[in-house]
């Protein structure tokens, strides 16, 4: 991300008709009469000709080292016209913004070479200047190159100075920016040297130069932002006006006389629209709005104007900025106007994306821009590019009349758009973008110098094809002379332009050049340099050598460099100046396109003239009641995600502190800071052994670390506790950051949906596929608490995983096929009802099935004692003969082969036999789901063990002994996992018995590598009781063991421990709906005691029913998942203690509270959080912080009790809160506070209870009173 760039420098007091003599020369051919006349002379923006009005080179208000006037201070008078209602900057954590830098790869030894030498060589030109600007300009504005005298331009505060801190920082230079600090010291910036002062050019390279190298540093130098502070209060004066727009070319002495003042009438776009983003980063650092509402201001009257301009979606390069209005008819992207359109996604960054303002805006520009100033120019190879021109609109003809006149400084806009085009997923303005940087590219190559001039046009195609037309270039060529030579008169259009082009020195394409100057400008290399971080191709990096050779060879000098008179000359001649820019912007693109990626990386940091840190370090803004936190999600550790997670910040920021105290790596630092178990040992705590730091000197050092540990608007000083350093989060910054993003955010506040992605820095590869299958309950028979547990356990890991942005897929791999289903439907020609089945099919299916049961049984007994005695008669040496006839007559008849027989025909297709086992399928699936939708419970697919082909089993049987893996014992096929000392343990496995049949093992195996074939998933999880452990450690090394270690490695066994003692009122069958319906009338007879509650609950029935299932959920999920727990109707049902029921009554009584409060979501976003003074207070918010990082955690415990510890935590706290923060009859401002606070609490329940899969309700009828 970017910030201001820098525009030429014209001395700041140059009467205005010459600025409009200027603007219309130069960018209006077809222009009419000139600007009205006004009575206010202004001086000019830096304008990007270098024909300056007729003035000599020092401005009036300056001499070559002149002061201006007497610097006596002058008491700051009170405001006229003060600000009534702040404007509050956006608050809460960022959204998630596009990854800009593309991801680099491993350079060779070769190329590693090439680049160092290059860098070197930046650095190297670098040091020269800097060198002669100590010499000869120390603590000036600017250092003239040639002659070794130094020149007061910019308010004489040492504009060289302050405006290269950054470039020094980045370039390793820490003794002469600690030299450079010393000499800040002792600036005064309460007064200026000159009498008009240019607001935004102090802005730019004063304030932004200081707030940079803050950021730069990492805070480590308060004085930059106590001066940053002095700047923004001077300049703050000067938006004391009746409409708060700035006066931009301001008399500060007489404003602080106390004169009356107001802003121009005639203003430029670029100096009204140009402060936002160092005002803005001011406002963060130091927790005051007003600097944002300064600016924001602007902002709003821009964007309220933008499409009632004469060219909607532009605004005009004049503005009458004292009426506030947009008049004029000449538009731009070059001087007078540019940085207005720059700044805009630049603080869309800045913000973090908090408000989509800037980013309509700039979208708006972008039509306007393409079809109207950007223009593709003709070239004589015929290559793509663009370049910006500007537009003048004939508002009596209706017409737009394009003007083909270039700027260096509009060299921009190729690095603008790429910007754009990234953040804001704008894929074919990214075209746009290389076809503007390819042209300033091919400016550069193709002038005698190898330099791009400060003004110049070129010939636009003239058709869709665009090829190079040579008589067409020199007929334009001979069109824009103002010769009236005589040779001239015999001359066709063409010889003409010859003529011209010889004399003039025009290359092939340009048909005139009016400023031939060069004035060591960055817009160029800025653009070069930003779409080579885009893309990642070195052609970038070649052109910026080429670009950086031919400037030095062109404007060095024995003391520095200069500025050059003319590109076209192959010996320019220099001019004695140069502006603060060369150090502070152009060198350091120079060195940054040459410098290790990870300098200066577009998603770490805003550019402007200096840098404002944004992506990867912390910007977090601090008022009252407000906050922005700028991150995206790259983090020092791989769970770092501070736009998703608040405690991230901060680990961030202490790491980023704590790293050079302790001389450790900050992403190990990063990784080890921990959780605290209680708020008395701080938010965070870091044990100084766990950084390889040997035990005896670890106490030392942690008192070392914390003596030396630098001030932060974020964090106390660390507190010593033996070996452990204890962090303490500051209360109010933590307010204003979590409160506003928990009421913005809702219910996605805690997920992060990056954690899901298969790239985190490439979107577009999807998400990662998890399976959950869970519940799995066996049709016709009692869904026991087995299936209850896995029910409620695989739903919660299903929404946790959902959560974390995974692609989900739930499965219910019902147990639908066996003999069971023979001995079914043998009991349904028996006993079974139409009617019944359509009412309930599981309860009558299952009856129906007792009743087989009831048959079969004793004929299983009789043919089992038959058996015996065939045994005994068998070993006595008896004849048997008679007794086997029996035993088989007995078999043949009985139920159960019936059973077998008619499953027999089910596995061979028998239609009539499926029909009827297909119809209890269907009928189940259907009541199970009226069920699971009680408990929130859905499911993508219904899956079972009839779905696994017969055909895929047999090829896992083959796969198996091909391999070597099974073998045949007595008849039966074995995996024998005893054979390996690694796998004794899982003892011998049976996949298929001695007459052929399948297993549960054989199908299982089938399954899962059916799934993965179809589903390609990354993860899948089986929700199964702990008694199958050995089973499924089986399944997964058996397919391990058969090559499908890649299936192998993505399964997972969660398992639970088992219920005790659960059964309904009336017997011991454990049907889930029965457990339900009993659970439901207890807590209606628990609401029923309080009448006065119960009448204020619109259904009761269906909040008992709730609550019912809440208090059956929450018992389940109370413990860890591998303990057994005894099933309690009395305890779960009960308001008292952690329970089911006291969860919803808190959630309850929150929203009691909201209704009784009557305040809007306006309100509460309006509400002053600093009025929350109180430790309640503070201590709710700080658990509220950590819901993130539990949510995290959770991904990693896979407990549902980790999140249901953590809402009865916080349940606690807010209990104990209620007699302390009442909210109902206190002061106005104090109850929007506490609402807003009780409120994001609410959410954050809600948030947590919808997570584990209950249902929140907004009125309880607990006996309890509901107080306030």
């Amino acid at each position: 991300m970017f910030l201001p760039r820098r525009k030429s420098t014209v001395v700041p007091l140059v009467c205005f008709i010459a600025l409009s003599l200027w603007y219309f020369n130069y960018l209006q051919p077809t222009v009419g009469p000139l600007l009205p006349s006004t009575q206010q002379q202004a001086a000019p923006h830096r304008v990007a000709s270098g024909q300056e009005p007729s003035a000599p080179n020092a401005p009036v208000s300056a001499s070559i080292d002149g002061h201006y006037g007497p610097n006596a201070a002058v008491t700051k008078p009170s405001e006229r016209y003060p600000v009534q209602s702040l404007l509050r900057l956006p608050a809460g954590p960022p959204d998630d913004i596009p990854k800009i830098q593309h991801s680099f790869g491993t350079e060779t030894q070769k190329e590693k070479a090439e680049r160092e030498q290059r860098l070197t060589a930046v650095k190297d030109s670098f040091v020269h200047s800097w060198e002669g600007y100590r010499k000869y300009a120390w603590k000036k504005d600017e250092l003239a190159p040639i002659q070794g005298g130094h020149a007061t331009t910019f308010g004489g505060w040492g504009a060289t100075l302050v405006d290269s801190l950054d470039t020094l920082w980045m370039m390793g230079l820490i003794e002469d920016f600690e030299a450079a600090i010393e000499a800040i010291k002792e600036i005064d910036f309460s007064k200026a040297k000159l009498q008009l002062l240019n607001v935004f050019e102090t802005t730019i390279r004063y304030l932004g130069g200081l707030l940079g190298a803050y950021d730069l540093s990492g805070g480590r130098y308060p004085i930059l932002l106590d001066k940053a502070k002095e700047v923004g209060d001077f300049l703050y004066g000067a938006f004391d006006t009746p409409n708060r727009l700035p006066v931009t070319r301001w008399d500060w002495e007489a404003a602080r006389k106390g004169a009356e003042q107001e802003a121009l009438d005639v203003a430029l776009l670029a100096e009204v629209g140009s402060l936002t983003l160092e005002f803005t980063r001011l406002a963060q650092l130091t927790n005051d709005d007003k600097y944002f509402d300064a600016v924001q201001r602007i902002s709003d009257l821009l964007d309220q104007q933008q499409n009632n301009t004469t060219l909607p979606g532009l605004w005009p390069v004049i503005m009458d900025a004292k009426r506030g209005k947009f008049a004029d008819v000449g538009y731009t992207l070059g001087g007078m106007a540019d940085s207005a359109y720059e700044y805009l996604p630049k603080q869309h960054m800045l913000l973090g994306g908090l408000t989509q303002q800037y980013q309509k805006m700039y979208e708006a520009t972008l039509t306007p821009i393409t079809k109207h100033i950007f223009f593709r120019a003709m070239n004589p190879e015929n290559e793509e590019i663009l370049v910006s021109g500007s537009v003048r609109v004939n508002e009596n003809a209706g017409a737009i009349v394009p003007d083909f006149k270039a700027q260096h400084l509009a060299c921009f806009t190729g690095g603008m758009v790429g910007i754009g085009a990234k953040i804001f997923d704008r894929p074919d303005d990214l075209k746009t973008a290389r076809r503007l940087v390819d042209g300033c590219i091919w400016v550069y190559d193709h002038t005698q110098t190898g330099i791009m001039p400060e003004i110049f046009q070129m010939v636009p195609c003239k058709d869709d094809l665009c090829k190079w037309d040579e008589d067409w270039w020199l007929r334009t060529v001979g069109i824009h002379t103002d010769k009236t030579e005589q040779v001239f008169q015999s001359m066709t259009e063409v010889a003409k332009g010859r003529w011209v082009a010889e004399n003039q020195r025009l290359p092939q394409g340009f048909s005139s050049i009016p400023d031939r100057k060069y004035i060591l400008r960055p817009e160029a290399i800025e653009s070069v340099f930003v779409f080579y971080r885009i893309t990642g191709e070195k052609k970038y990096q070649d052109a910026a050598w080429r670009m950086f050779t031919a400037i030095e060879r062109y404007t060095r000098t024995d003391i520095a460099n200069a500025a050059i008179q003319d590109v076209t000359m192959t010996s320019p001649p220099k001019d004695d100046r140069m502006e603060s820019f060369w150090l502070a912007e152009t060198l350091k693109y120079f060195y940054a396109i040459f410098a290790d990626p990870a300098v200066l990386s577009l998603d770490d940091y805003v550019l402007q003239i200096s840098l404002l840190r944004t992506r990867s370090s912390i910007i977090v803004t601090m008022t009252s009641n407000k906050s922005s936190t700028t991150k995206g999600d790259s983090g020092h550790g791989p769970g770092a995600f501070e736009a998703s997670n608040p405690v991230d910040i901060y680990r961030s920021h202490i790491s980023e502190l704590l790293a050079p105290v302790a001389q450790k790596p900050a992403k190990d630092i990063y990784d080890r800071l921990a959780w605290t178990q209680t708020f008395d040992k701080g938010d965070l705590g870091l044990a100084v052994p766990s950084l390889r730091v040997p035990p005896k000197e670890a106490t030392a050092k942690a008192a070392e670390w914390s003596a030396n540990f630098p001030s932060s608007d974020l964090v106390e000083k660390p507190v010593v506790a033996g070996t452990f350093l204890q962090f303490f989060f500051k209360p109010q910054p933590l307010m204003g950051l979590i409160i506003p993003s928990i009421l913005r955010k809702k219910t996605v506040y805690g997920t992060n949906p990056k954690l899901g992605l298969r790239d985190e820095s490439d979107p577009s590869k999807g998400k990662k596929r998890i399976i959950v299958e869970f519940s799995s309950p066996n049709i016709a028979k009692p869904f026991h608490a087995g299936h209850l547990r896995s029910t409620i356990i695989g739903g919660f890991l299903a929404n946790l995983y959902e959560a974390a942005g995974w692609d989900v897929l739930r499965m219910n791999y019902l147990g639908d096929w066996g003999r069971q289903f023979g001995l079914l439907a043998e009991a349904y020609s028996m006993y079974g009802s139409e009617e019944k089945l359509q009412k309930d099919p599981i309860g009558h299916l299952f009856d129906i099935y007792v009743a087989i049961n009831q048959v079969s049984k004793p004929e299983e007994d009789e043919i089992k004692e038959k058996k015996e005695q065939l045994k005994k008669a068998s070993e006595m040496g008896r004849d048997t003969a008679a007794l086997e006839q029996e035993i088989e007559q007995l078999g043949s008849k009985s139920v159960n082969e019936k059973a077998r027989q008619y499953f027999k025909r089910m596995e061979d297709g028998d239609d009539a036999a499926l029909a009827l086992w297909k119809r209890f399928r269907d009928l189940s699936i259907e009541r199970y789901k009226r069920t699971y939708s009680r408990l929130n419970i859905r499911y993508d697919e219904y899956s079972g063990e009839s779905q696994v082909e017969m055909e895929r089993m047999e090829r896992a049987a083959q796969q198996l002994a091909k391999s070597g893996v099974s073998e045949t014992s007595e008849g039966a096929v074995i995996v024998d996992l005893t054979k390996n000392p690694k796998t004794k343990k899982l003892g011998k496995a049976l996949v298929r018995k001695k007459d052929g049949s399948s297993l549960y093992l054989t199908r299982d195996i089938g399954e899962a590598v059916k799934r993965h074939e179809l589903y390609q998933f990354d993860k899948m999880i089986y929700v199964v009781a702990s008694q199958q452990d050995l089973h499924l450690a089986q399944l997964f090394k058996i397919l391990e063991l058969m090559g499908h270690q890649d299936v192998a490695e993505k399964c997972q066994h969660i398992n639970f421990g088992m219920v005790q003692g659960m059964s309904t009122r009336k017997g011991t069958v454990k049907f889930l709906d029965d457990i339900l319906r009993d659970v439901g009338e207890k807590m209606h007879e628990v609401m029923q005691k309080n009448d006065t509650k119960y009448q204020q609950v619109e259904n009761p029935e269906q909040t008992a029913d709730t609550l019912g299932i809440t208090a059956v959920m929450v018992q389940d999920m109370s413990g860890k998942r591998v303990n057994n727990y005894e099933f309690s109707l009395e305890r779960m049902t009960s308001f008292e203690g952690d329970t089911g029921p006291y969860l919803q009554y808190a959630h309850a009584r929150l929203c009691s509270i909201t209704r009784k409060a009557g305040l809007s979501a306006e309100d509460l976003e309006a509400a002053d959080l600093s009025l929350l003074q109180e430790s309640h207070a503070i201590n709710l918010v700080r658990a509220l912080s950590s819901w993130p990082d539990v949510v995290q955690n959770t991904l990693k415990t896979q407990e549902p009790v980790t999140v249901l510890a953590y809402l009865f935590k916080m349940t606690h706290m807010l209990s104990s809160s209620y007699d302390v923060l009442k909210v109902v009859g206190s002061e106005p401002e104090v109850k929007k506070a506490r609402m807003a606070l009780y409120e994001a609490a609410r959410q954050v329940l809600n948030n947590g209870m919808k997570l584990l899969g209950l249902s929140p309700v907004e009125r309880s009828a607990r006996i309890t009173p509901d107080l306030l």
